[in-house]
């Protein structure tokens, strides 16, 4: 699940899922008998909906900079990219995410470092969620490639509104249905390391959400967003006397109750075109594709199909991934050119 409501913390009684189940039903009275029973889906795996709290991505791979701040600047220029995904096809309410990034290397003073900005809109039904953050790394020479090291600072507008219409009792005689729109601004910090040794290797480790903001949705006690820990890390293998570059690559996430895991193995073609397979455990399996145009901008696409019964009710989760990137450095450079007649 892209985003949930409430921290696993709270102990959920068969009262509050079923008053769960009915502010979905009620929301919309198109489709109802099918919203109703998608949900029965959901809330069966409750163990894993009520873990997750950050978004999931499929292009993992290119996404770095989202959960550690220690990548920013690790690439040669400026680059740009931004992602979106439309989850659950098919489903009414289903997640939509949206994110975008941008960094750079600089060297401010004389010090290697990296700067970073990340904007993402996460949707799901009623709940729109907003946040940015603004990163920095400091990077130092290290054996044969180069380490970052992070910080982040941001904050997270969490927007939860809807149309109440409750079918018999009224909604202001039950604390669980909120009578005006909830909106709260939390301050997030986030912390990474990243080593990356160009075009061959990179791993990094990081944890989003330092502080563990608090929501305080009504009637819930002790909401807050928990703190997330990553890892990731990936291998580029040329095969010999070959064009073609596998990409293997590893990413995990823990938010201190549940660990999951994603593998990737990418085939790249002549540095132009790449075909890939991923394998989220528990959930999902995904297929991607990309190419990489003349003017450098790379377009990828994903597809996820998912392994639970959710496959059922939706038409699987679509993600595509755009990323520019350009060195102005490199451009206002001068250079100078001599014939070989007077070297």
């Amino acid at each position: 699940m892209t985003k949930q409501f409430f921290n696993k913390n709270i102990i959920f009684n068969f009262t509050v899922l079923t008053k769960i189940i009915v502010y979905f039903a009620i929301i919309d009275t198109k489709n109802t008998m099918r919203r109703y029973f998608s949900l029965l889906l959901i809330i069966s795996y409750s163990t894993i909906v009520f873990s997750q709290q950050d978004p999931q991505f499929a292009h993992t791979m290119y996404n770095n900079l989202y959960t550690n701040p220690g990548y920013s600047g690790m690439d040669d220029g400026i680059t740009v990219y931004a992602i979106n995904r439309q989850q659950w096809v098919g489903f009414d309410g289903a997640p939509v995410t949206t994110l975008a990034g941008i960094h750079s290397k600089i060297k401010p003073f004389g010090i290697a470092s990296g700067i970073g900005l990340v904007i993402s809109d996460d949707r799901f039904e009623f709940e729109k969620d907003f946040a940015a953050k603004l990163s920095y790394s400091y990077h130092k020479n290290f054996g044969r490639g180069k380490l970052g090291i992070g910080m982040s600072v941001g904050f997270i507008n969490f927007d939860l509104s809807g149309s109440w219409s409750p079918p018999e009792t009224p909604a202001s005689g039950d604390p669980y249905i909120p009578q005006e729109a909830v909106r709260k601004i939390v301050l997030d910090l986030n912390f990474g390391i990243f080593y990356q040794i160009k075009d061959k290797f990179y791993f990094g480790i990081s944890t989003t959400h330092i502080n563990q903001p608090e929501i305080k949705y009504p009637g819930v006690t002790a909401s807050f967003l928990r703190r997330h820990y990553y890892a990731t890390t990936g291998y580029n293998l040329r095969l010999l006397n070959s064009p073609i570059e596998l990409k293997p690559s590893v990413f995990a996430e823990f938010d201190g109750t549940k660990l999951q895991l994603s593998g990737n193995i990418t085939g790249l073609y002549n540095k132009k075109f790449w075909l890939g397979v991923s394998y989220r455990n528990q959930d999902a399996i995904f297929p991607m594709a990309g190419v990489v145009l003349v003017n450098g901008l790379k377009v990828g696409y994903a597809y996820e199909l998912s392994l639970s019964k959710m496959i059922t009710v939706s038409k699987g989760t679509h993600e595509v991934f755009l990323e520019y990137s350009f060195d102005i450095w490199k451009a206002n450079k001068n250079y100078k050119y001599k014939s070989i007649l007077y070297l």
